[in-house]
């Protein structure tokens, strides 16, 4: 890419990534008076750089946001009474970690940096946690992989095994950083797109790994955006009409819109997530009406239309409870087989999971007890059984 460039010139560039790097190391473990270090460094070799310059305003920006946290957080606290709260955190993200929970782990983390900002310890939890993230997904991609294409031919059989899955790397926190900037008016243009390109290639992200993080980028701005419409709790016609535009600008779908205003609604109530619930369903409209009915009752929903959206959405999110419609379309898998192959899970396999279906074969059903269903569910479900059913098997007694 910069072949052509004169020798002063590339090693220059080199050294400004050099910096890039090991600023966006530091950022991700909230070292930012470290990380800033590094970008003036990088800003004193091109004062002009756009990335140092809008990734330190990054910086600036989540300085303030920590202190003030912190400042909230230790106020009529004394050294003592802090170690023993940290003590305390560390012990359940320790709890969460042993129960693979690495979500919950990291929240407790995330608490801990709001008294210290800069305790080695939970520092250490965090690449353990990171690093057994990385495990979980790759294990699951493996995992989940052989489902999609359960039986092959002997070409495949005999083909080169498929590359590992690349390991998340530092870059895509500052990459992250980088595309909240150039979305926030809701548009692309091509100066940013061709930035962009370039910081792509400096760090090697793939366009998959792009297009990941700028849709995770989309949705936590329209997230911001729902918070900030249902603050008063109630949304004005010029609210509604500014949210549609944004789903537009975005592209939210109304599946990926309730989920969000989900959690919105639950971070009003300050109640944490009771549990995720992984729900499958062909029928959109019965799909939304009980993610909107568990949302309101604090469970995260992941909401998918077939088993194969499923399969992709479990590599990043453990549920805790399924709940699947059996028959989906002839050219689809159905929910026996979602069924089967998180039994052989080792880590999924003793989660609940609840069929429905609006099907009424007593022989279906029966059979699909005899292999270990917890419960089945005639459609449309009775909303208020269910929440019975799913409190029965993930609350404690």
């Amino acid at each position: 890419m910069f072949s052509n460039k004169p020798a002063g010139e590339q090693q220059q560039k080199e050294q400004i990534t050099k910096h890039l790097r090991t600023a966006d190391e530091y950022f991700r473990f909230g070292r930012y008076e470290e990380a800033t270090v590094q970008l003036d460094l990088a800003l004193r070799l091109d004062p002009k750089n756009v990335l140092a310059r809008s990734f330190k305003e990054r910086v600036k920006m989540m300085q303030k946001r920590v202190h003030g946290d912190l400042n909230e957080k230790s106020t009529g606290m004394n050294e003592q009474e802090k170690n023993t709260l940290i003590a305390s955190l560390l012990s359940a993200a320790e709890e969460r970690i042993n129960a693979k929970d690495y979500k919950s782990a990291l929240n407790k983390i995330s608490e801990v940096y709001k008294i210290d900002a800069q305790n080695p310890y939970a520092r250490a939890y965090s690449d353990r946690i990171e690093e057994l993230q990385q495990q979980q997904k790759i294990e699951a991609e493996k995992f989940f992989r052989s489902t999609q294409n359960p039986v092959q031919s002997p070409s495949q059989a005999s083909a080169k095994p498929e590359p590992a899955v690349k390991m998340v790397h530092g870059a895509f926190f500052m990459y992250r950083e980088l595309m909240k900037e150039v979305w926030f008016d809701g548009k692309v243009t091509n100066d940013e797109e061709q930035e962009l390109k370039n910081v792509r290639n400096i760090f090697g992200i793939t366009n998959k790994e792009h297009f990941d993080i700028e849709l995770e980028v989309k949705h936590n701005a329209y997230l911001e955006a729902l918070r900030m419409a249902w603050r008063d709790g109630v949304l004005t016609t010029n609210e509604r009409q500014v949210l549609e535009l944004m789903r537009q600008r975005y592209g939210i779908t109304s599946d990926e819109h309730a989920a969000l205003e989900n959690k919105v609604q639950d971070a009003k109530k300050g109640t944490p997530t009771k549990a995720t619930i992984l729900l499958v369903d062909v029928d959109r409209e019965h799909r939304n009406a009980v993610t909107g009915f568990l949302g309101e009752r604090n469970y995260e929903v992941i909401s998918v239309g077939s088993i194969e959206e499923a399969f992709e959405k479990i590599v990043n999110h453990f549920p805790h409870l399924v709940l699947t419609e059996i028959i989906f379309a002839p050219n689809q898998m159905d929910g026996f087989a979602l069924f089967d192959k998180l039994r052989k899970h080792p880590t999924l396999k003793h989660i609940p999971f609840f069929f429905m279906s609006r099907i009424r074969d007593e022989k279906v059903i029966r059979a699909a007890m005899r292999l270990g269903l917890d419960l089945f569910f005639p459609k449309p479900v009775d909303q208020e059984l269910l929440l019975a059913a799913i409190e029965g098997r993930l609350l404690p007694k």
